[in-house]
């Protein structure tokens, strides 16, 4: 491929990252949408804690950690031309 093993790391680390950003935003903030509109429509008692948000952006970190940390086996085990043969 002609990349060399560094760049094929950042770019798991950057994917991994950027997924682990827009999945926190996204489940924070439909969560908290859908609380409010809970409490206002069915007088659901919705109230969100301080640690929601940390414990709820830790998770998905340590998912995303995780989940970089197996995709950045191979490169680090092979040669960056043999990761995506066959593939």
């Amino acid at each position: 491929m002609g990349a060399p093993s560094k760049l094929l790391l950042a770019m798991i680390l950057v994917q991994a990252g950027l997924c682990a950003l827009i999945g926190t935003g996204l489940g924070l903030g439909l969560c908290a949408i859908i609380g409010q509109i809970a409490a206002t429509e069915a007088d659901y008692p919705f109230r969100m804690m301080w640690f929601t948000p940390v414990l709820g952006t830790v998770m998905v970190l340590l998912v995303s950690v995780v989940a970089a940390a197996i995709s950045a086996r191979p490169v680090l085990k092979l040669e960056p031309g043999v990761v995506f043969v066959g593939r």
